[in-house]
């Protein structure tokens, strides 16, 4: 990559990121795209969020994406939103256009590509294990494929109850939240066409963990999706495949979205399959350093 005075910037902001393979992924395709710009990953404080929009015109940034926890609270800032971001009330895209600051969101139909990619039929009933902004994203365009319910659980049952009334004032879907703990998450799994995990629980460096137990997924039918992509294989969906569920991991959601957001800043299309193959083999060489 050849920096010089031309370069141009794009970027992550986010809490943590050690995570995240966005700048892999976007670095490479940009430069396979033989563009002049980099992309960063910049860890931002909480406190510090206030002053993002100064430093995206100062800095002339063509713009940036958003990922946890900033994905609502970033809206309060920006200039004005997409029908998609006001509807689900979630950003993961700011593209600065002269100054103005505009807030998009792809998570939804990068999930919803994904499905399409993997020829998963999500059904009828969906549960969703945290109420985020990844989960809104995603509930939204779920809702808007025409299921019939949609249930939350999270430990917050404030941020649950908030986005099923939002959820069931938009749209036709039934939706409800409900605490999450075993004794929901076992009541509503066994009704559920579509489980999706949109909580970080399992993500890297932490992937021993999961947002439940093998055994509460026993007497379950649903198709496992987990938005989590480092690990490809996290815990949750490993039991679902031990249990001989059908599951889909983050992958496809994330190069979507990655794909949707280069589209936004540059009106171009990137290449899809690259972009793909490039978190691919890194996330390969970390289950296989040698």
């Amino acid at each position: 990559m050849h920096l010089d005075g031309k370069t141009e910037l794009m970027g992550l902001i986010g809490y943590p990121l050690q995570h995240s393979l966005s700048p892999l992924m976007h670095n490479l395709t940009l430069k396979k795209m033989g563009l002049n710009y980099i992309y960063l990953a910049l860890e931002i404080e909480e406190g510090k969020l206030p002053e993002i929009p100064s430093a995206i015109r100062t800095l002339n940034f063509r713009g940036l994406n958003v990922t946890i926890p900033y994905k609502e609270k970033i809206i309060p800032f920006l200039d004005e939103l997409s029908s998609e971001a006001a509807a689900c009330g979630a950003v993961n895209v700011i593209k600065n256009e002269n100054g103005r600051l505009q807030g998009y969101n792809t998570d939804g139909q990068g999930f919803v590509e994904a499905l399409r990619d993997e020829g998963i039929d999500p059904g009828e009933r969906a549960l969703f294990i945290g109420a985020g902004g990844a989960a809104r994203s995603v509930a939204f365009a779920l809702a808007g494929l025409g299921l019939s319910r949609l249930d939350f659980l999270d430990l917050d049952l404030a941020r649950a109850r908030q986005l099923a009334e939002l959820i069931s004032s938009c749209s036709s879907s039934f939706a409800s939240a409900s605490l999450m703990n075993r004794f929901e998450f076992q009541r509503l799994s066994r009704t559920a066409s579509i489980i999706i995990n949109c909580s970080p629980v399992g993500m890297f460096p932490d992937i021993d963990k999961s947002p439940v137990s093998k055994e509460d997924l026993r007497g379950s039918r649903a198709v496992l999706c987990d938005l989590i992509y480092n690990p490809l294989q996290s815990r949750f969906l490993s039991w679902g495949q031990a249990l001989g569920l059908e599951t889909m991991n983050g992958l496809g959601m994330f190069v979507q979205q990655g794909a949707l957001t280069l589209e936004i800043l540059l009106g171009q299309k990137p290449p899809l399959d690259y972009m793909k193959e490039v978190v691919q083999d890194q996330l390969d060489k970390r289950v296989d350093p040698d």
